[in-house]
């Protein structure tokens, strides 16, 4: 059969149709939120034309960029990631490119990855809002203020335009919302340098720390993210009643291990056993029947426990001092050393003799019991 002129006008028109057809089913393709890599091929001072491949372009609008980024900035080259959003069907077929939403749907697929991996990520701070500040992910994030520091944190303004290091904590999928905290991280960073240096210590070992909190019983001293605590009776040789008298917050010191419990993460610290004992000097110093000048530390009814070098004390029985002119805790007051013991670090004085009195006792002995107390106070 042959074909006549009005056959073959409808065959064409059949091929043109189709044709059209498979074109808009491309494009409709694309139209499913594809993410491509284009080229600049022209722009004007609100749009760009960009080439996607195939014999395909389209147009990216100036709202279409992400924020920071302009048309004046780019040139006719540059590369592209573009997201198809929009198919103009009605009139020419033409196709509407977003840079913007592409940045957004691989930002999204980055924050989705990376809390499913418990991964940090980082973001700069783009504005200060009620309750937190807002980043920038490629896609804006919010961190409430309460998430932004292990402690309180006071003008927010300050963090604009800093970087943080995020996890996510919460997701709202359906509006591609996030929320991020920095805390988190870390809080997550402390506790493995805890448990780093928790698995170093040694009782014996002599590390340097840093003094963060005072307290009447003693001094807290960071040792790089553990604290352990040093007691008054460990911060000096000499008798302290508080801790302001050895130390200051954020005074660097060099502290003994004395103990420490992993699982509860307890360190007990010493600072005078890194010093150097003033026992060592008693040799030098002190000599029996020698009169020096001791300051008065305690007075009971059986016996003055005085302070005869630095970090030195000696007692003084209830034989050897006059109870109705003992002189107030931290007056001074000469004495007479009897006996010095460097093994047991007991130093026996008398109070009397050291104007050239022997006493109505003319003894240096003293109850058991009393000795035990005294030396027990000695050594606090």
């Amino acid at each position: 059969m042959t074909d006549t002129p009005a056959n073959t006008q409808t065959n064409e028109q059949d091929e043109f149709a189709l044709e059209q057809a498979l074109y808009e089913a491309s494009l409709r393709t694309l139209d499913e939120g594809q993410v491509l890599t284009g080229v600049i091929v022209a722009k004007t001072h609100d749009e760009l034309l960009v080439d996607i491949g195939g014999k395909s372009e389209g147009i990216v609008t100036g709202r279409e960029l992400s924020p920071g980024m302009r048309i004046a900035d780019l040139k006719v080259g540059d590369t592209l990631e573009v997201l198809v959003h929009r198919i103009d069907g009605d009139g020419d077929g033409a196709m509407y490119l977003s840079e913007r939403r592409a940045r957004a749907l691989k930002t999204w697929e980055r924050v989705l990855e990376a809390h499913q991996n418990n991964e940090a990520i980082t973001a700069t701070v783009t504005q200060v809002v009620k309750g937190g500040v807002l980043v920038d992910l490629g896609m804006r994030g919010f961190v409430p203020a309460s998430q932004i520091r292990r402690h309180p944190v006071g003008n927010l303004e300050e963090l604009v335009g800093k970087v943080l290091r995020l996890k996510v904590i919460d997701l709202d999928h359906k509006r591609r919302r996030v929320v991020l905290s920095q805390r988190v991280v870390l809080e997550e960073e402390l506790n493995q340098k805890k448990q780093e240096l928790l698995s170093t210590l040694q009782p014996g070992q002599i590390r340097e720390g840093t003094v963060v909190r005072l307290a009447d019983f003693g001094a807290f001293v960071d040792l790089g993210g553990v604290d352990g605590l040093i007691h008054n009776s460990e911060l000096s040789w000499s008798r302290i009643k508080h801790p302001s008298e050895a130390v200051q917050i954020g005074d660097k010191v060099q502290v003994e291990i004395m103990k420490f419990d992993s699982e509860a993460r307890k360190v007990s610290l010493s600072l005078k056993h890194s010093l150097e004992d003033p026992w060592k000097t008693v040799p030098d110093q002190l000599s029996e029947g020698q009169v020096v000048p001791a300051t008065l530390i305690k007075a009971t009814s059986n016996y003055l426990l005085v302070e005869v070098l630095p970090g030195v004390t000696g007692m003084v029985p209830k034989s050897e001092f006059d109870p109705n002119k003992t002189p107030q805790v931290g007056e001074q007051l000469p004495v007479k050393i009897l006996s010095i013991n460097a093994a047991s670090r007991r130093i026996n004085a008398s109070a009397l003799k050291a104007d050239g009195s022997e006493g109505d006792g003319g003894s240096a002995e003293q109850p058991a019991d009393t000795a035990n107390e005294a030396t027990a106070d000695a050594t606090t």
